[in-house]
């Protein structure tokens, strides 16, 4: 085993970004079928059923061959949608088993881990999580924001609707949206993710690891897998090439045990030494979004200082800058003032270029506070959308969103033509997507408007601490 990789996995996990990408190899050391096992009992169900010939020969192809995702494809077609979903749900059915060690292992990562990425739909994970981490199987396109949640790739059991199998609905599922591309781009560019559970010619690794090269722009991030003795040397580069680095374990007993002991050794050997404790508050601490009620607060919590950042936006107001054009001066005044309570609460910094001095540089003022914002309202018009500074400023917003730096909220002011825009796909507010003049009293509007603003920062804070 490499220690200098090993020192750099370890790194990069106690800086908070590591992601981990669990494979059927987690759920295996349960006694689940692998994707190659679980396509073979499809291929023999199919056969009971008196499935063509040919159709069978075709699936034992793909299985051959470690084409899994087509060999699962073929079995669907074959069965039909109800008795596959019927078989796989059967199959992949973890009730009554105990989590694997390795897990609990993932689990015992979660005071600095991002979050966790899987193909599997069993619920180990959740189980070992003990439901305090958020369970996401439709991810949204503000993906990169979150932390401490188990994105469920491939679905989750028992909601059939949410499977996906073949690669056209992987692709359609997870890429087909140009604001999921970019966040998930953003995950893979900005954070190391440690694979674990893959095997050495996983059909599924091959496609995420191609994904990763095509993200990367010909510089791939600093990835890990944890792999058994005995990586050939074509898939070595493969892997290299991918920005993976390799940790290569003995498996002598050929049951995996050396990965769950390299994860705990990597809490253990990331602890970071304990900071005094801050005065209590007066008032409870907001509990992160999907936590239980009788969750640890966030305070009691080990708290991750993001590179660069000396504090968190737990210890800071939220820094909120306003995009606009000058025509909505009068609208942003207003809703500047229904946000007063939350400047005098001490949660948010508003921002926007009318408090720029006589004398200062206009754009290097906008430009350093774009940058340092956590939250980017765009005050939505047709003068806005026809600003080329405003066009500006949303291109470098989405940027910084799409790498989890910044939270993104079009705020609709007057009617006009947004649905066409890079933001279209982000929820706008109001809700209804009935612009603030078109309302009967704007003032309820924009009351509407600050109540959803206050969630985004209650959550910006909450995912900080």
């Amino acid at each position: 085993m490499d220690d200098e990789i090993l020192e750099q996995l370890r790194e990069r996990y106690a800086s908070g970004n590591l992601i981990v990408f669990a494979g059927a190899g987690v759920s295996a050391a349960a006694g689940m079928p692998t994707w190659k096992q679980l396509a073979e009992k499809l291929r023999d169900r199919a056969r009971r059923r008196s499935a063509d010939p040919a159709v069978l020969d075709e699936i034992q192809q793909y299985i051959s061959s470690n084409q899994l995702i087509n060999a699962l494809s073929a079995a669907k077609l074959a069965l039909g949608p109800q008795d596959f979903n019927w078989t796989v749900d059967k199959e992949l059915d973890d009730t009554g088993r105990d989590v694997p060690e390795v897990a609990q292992a993932i689990a015992a990562l979660k005071p600095r881990l991002k979050a966790v990425l899987t193909t599997n739909i069993d619920r180990f994970l959740e189980r070992a999580f003990q439901g305090e981490w958020r369970v996401v199987d439709r991810p949204a396109g503000d993906v990169a924001m979150d932390r401490r949640f188990i994105l469920k790739l491939h679905g989750t059991l028992r909601a059939w609707d949410t499977w996906v199998f073949s690669r056209d609905q992987y692709d359609r599922a997870i890429f087909g949206s140009p604001l999921l591309q970019d966040a998930f781009g953003a995950l893979y560019r900005t954070h190391s993710i440690l694979f674990v559970g893959f095997g050495l010619a996983d059909d599924n690794i091959d496609q995420t690891l191609a994904r990763v090269r095509a993200l990367s722009g010909g510089q791939p991030p600093m990835h890990f897998a944890l792999l058994p003795k005995g990586v050939p040397p074509f898939r070595r580069k493969l892997l290299e090439e991918s920005g993976i680095r390799l940790i290569v374990y003995e498996n002598q007993a050929g049951d995996h045990a050396e990965v769950a002991e390299i994860l705990l050794g990597l809490e253990q050997g990331g602890a970071a030494p304990a900071s005094p404790q801050p005065p209590p508050s007066p008032r409870p601490a907001t509990p992160a979004p999907g936590a239980r009620p009788n969750a640890a607060p966030p305070s009691a919590r080990p708290t991750v200082v993001p590179p660069g950042n000396a504090r968190t936006t737990a210890q800071r107001p939220v820094r909120v800058f306003f995009s606009y054009a000058s025509r909505d001066e009068e609208l942003l005044s207003r809703l500047e003032a229904h946000m007063s309570p939350l400047k005098r609460e001490g949660l948010i910094a508003p921002w926007h270029s009318g408090k720029i001095g006589a004398g200062e540089d206009l754009e290097r003022a906008i430009g350093e506070q774009l940058e340092s914002a956590d939250l980017i309202l765009l005050l939505v018009s047709a003068s806005f959308l026809a600003s080329e500074q405003g066009d500006a400023q949303v291109t470098r917003a989405m940027e910084r969103r799409a790498a989890g730096q910044a939270a993104v909220v079009p705020i609709l002011l007057r009617p006009c033509d947004w649905e066409t825009t890079r933001f279209a796909e982000l929820q706008a507010v109001p809700r209804d997507k009935k612009p603030v003049t078109k309302w009967a009293d704007e003032d309820e509007a924009l009351l509407q408007v600050v109540r959803e603003i206050r969630a985004v920062v209650t959550k910006l804070r909450a995912s900080a601490g």
